[in-house]
């Protein structure tokens, strides 16, 4: 299986940004992978439930709802609205649409606005802001290849990924890289003072919740 990627950013600003909800018409995917947290286990979702003339109206209700309620302070989730009413569109006509949400817990997401003092693009020279993206590239990674393994039977499976681009750039090698050294590598190389037996005390020392997770995913020997 060789699915055809097309991956899309949202210009999180304060104005609306329509390239995503475009996407949904003009290629009808057959998966969307969101970025946004993974339910419990998987990054499974109530919409993959039903089939397509009988989807949950009322959940897509309440997510248009608490989108336009936060656009009011973040103008840019309107976008959201946008795709979501194209997905609609796709399913009115037929077309099926399976959901994903391929992101890491919330909480750990939420860690890095309380965690860090300094925003992106400066925040990349802190060794732990590598440490808090190889923990939500991994779990990306991972709920990537979970939902497309449900796919595997379909030829010409269309995906569209809405992940930032600084994510979807790490998803890819991590989907392809095998070897751990290459990975701390790429994650850790500009940080000598950073080695794979020190790491994990490090990173207690900072934050208990990104290092909770770290406990989780991490790959590397120390």
């Amino acid at each position: 299986m060789r699915p055809k990627f097309i991956q899309e950013n949202c210009n999180e600003s304060n104005k609306i940004d329509k390239r995503q909800s475009e996407v949904v018409l003009a290629y009808k995917p057959d998966i969307i992978f969101f970025e946004l947290p993974q339910g419990k286990n998987n990054p499974n979702t109530i919409f993959n439930k039903y089939d397509v003339c009988n989807k949950p109206r009322g959940k897509v209700k309440e997510i248009e709802e608490g989108l336009t309620g936060a656009a009011k302070k973040y103008p840019y989730a309107t976008s959201d609205v946008l795709v979501w009413k194209n997905i609609k569109k796709l399913w009115k006509s037929g077309h099926n649409v399976y959901i994903y949400n391929v992101d890491a817990p919330d909480i750990l997401r939420r860690e890095y606005f309380s965690k860090f003092e300094i925003q992106y693009p400066q925040v990349r020279k802190d060794w732990l802001f590598w440490a808090y993206l190889y923990i939500r590239d991994t779990y990306m990674a991972k709920n990537i290849k979970w939902a497309l393994k449900k796919h595997k039977d379909k030829d010409n499976l269309v995906v569209a990924v809405f992940l930032q681009s600084i994510h979807w750039k790490n998803v890819k090698f991590l989907l392809n890289c095998k070897s751990k050294k290459d990975k701390w590598s790429y994650y850790f190389s500009d940080f000598p003072d950073i080695q794979a037996n020190n790491i994990d005390e490090k990173i207690r020392q900072r934050s208990n919740i990104i290092h909770r997770y770290w406990s989780v995913v991490k790959n590397f020997d120390s």
